[in-house]
């Protein structure tokens, strides 16, 4: 059993992703003291990735000039759809995870309360509270990484829904004959989606300045978004081209989402959203006004997120401090 809060104000934020892990630690008025990131080597296996976020906690604790003793709580974001009540990280596709208890794990192994909830939910949250979102009375987060995933705010809430799963937008069907790996929206537009695609089409660009990095090697590693940004700001006509893609069919994906909710706006954010940046963001956002349902919801804004890196851990810690030491 954790111990405890000592009500000493400080929480620490950890935003658990299926290629980096951030961590950051905040004081009572919601300010970064310390911030730090790490690769998630999800490889490594379940222990060895638990192993990596408390030995990143710590350090970042140590940053922040204090100790893991000192936190009152830990809010982590989960790369998975999360029960919340019970802390469990149901599937965590790019972590082959499932079922995974991390509330107890990670109390286990901190002695301290903690919070889980999906990675986008954090995020989103974290922009509602601190950044783009803020004065908005509910919105869409959308997070383009590694794989995709949503979060929904309706009436200054989180909707987790009845089973805790709400804003899997990733996982939502976009085209059913696809085939296999090509269904979802995550299939399409992910940036893990996108590097497929130009693994398929490299060898009709054989200028590509892609073709010096693909394919690539369990050894090599991933291709990080700010390969692909590079590539796609000196028009590097493949990239330009998979990237563009993605970025229309990212825009039906939310313009259905939007249609069905009818929220006041959009955030975008993850890797890719902040690699890419403006150019992403109005493509996306052109698809969007392209494809929804009735037109007066053109007038939902589509935003890019404001915080970067600091969402998921801004977001993270403030929903600790509200359900495990009740802050404001």
């Amino acid at each position: 059993m954790a111990r405890r809060p000592k009500r000493s104000g400080l929480v620490a934020g950890i935003d658990l992703g299926g290629t980096k892990v951030t961590f950051g630690v905040l004081n009572a008025e919601g300010k970064i003291l310390a911030m730090d990131k790490r690769k998630t080597k999800a490889i490594t296996g379940m222990e060895g990735v638990l192993d990596r976020v408390v030995d990143g906690l710590e350090r970042t604790c140590k940053e922040a000039g204090s100790t893991l003793r000192d936190l009152d709580a830990v809010g982590i974001g989960a790369p998975s759809p999360v029960d919340f009540d019970e802390g469990v990280a149901i599937h965590a596709v790019n972590l082959g995870w499932k079922n995974v208890p991390l509330r107890k794990l990670l109390e286990d192994r901190l002695d301290l309360p903690v919070l889980v909830d999906n990675d986008v939910n954090v995020a989103a949250w974290g922009e509602f509270t601190a950044g783009a979102a803020r004065g908005w009375s509910d919105a869409l987060g959308v997070w383009v990484g590694t794989g995709i995933g949503g979060g929904i705010i309706l009436g200054g809430k989180l909707w987790r829904g009845a089973f805790h799963t709400a804003g899997e937008l990733g996982h939502m069907v976009l085209q059913p004959r696809g085939g296999l790996g090509r269904r979802t929206v995550e299939e399409h537009c992910s940036r893990l989606a996108m590097i497929r695609a130009m693994e398929t089409l490299i060898s009709s660009h054989p200028q590509s300045r892609m073709r010096a990095v693909l394919p690539r090697t369990p050894e090599d590693g991933p291709i990080g978004s700010s390969t692909i940004a590079e590539a796609y700001r000196a028009g590097d006509e493949l990239v330009l081209r998979v990237v563009d893609d993605a970025a229309d069919l990212l825009g039906l994906a939310i313009a259905n989402a939007v249609t069905l909710l009818s929220v006041r706006g959009v955030v975008l954010g993850g890797g890719v959203t902040d690699a890419l940046g403006k150019p992403f963001v109005d493509r996306v956002r052109e698809s969007f006004e392209w494809h929804v349902f009735p037109t007066t919801l053109r007038k939902c804004r589509v935003v890019a997120a404001e915080l970067g890196d600091a969402a998921g851990i801004v977001g993270a810690a403030a929903l600790a401090r509200t359900h495990l030491i009740g802050g404001g």
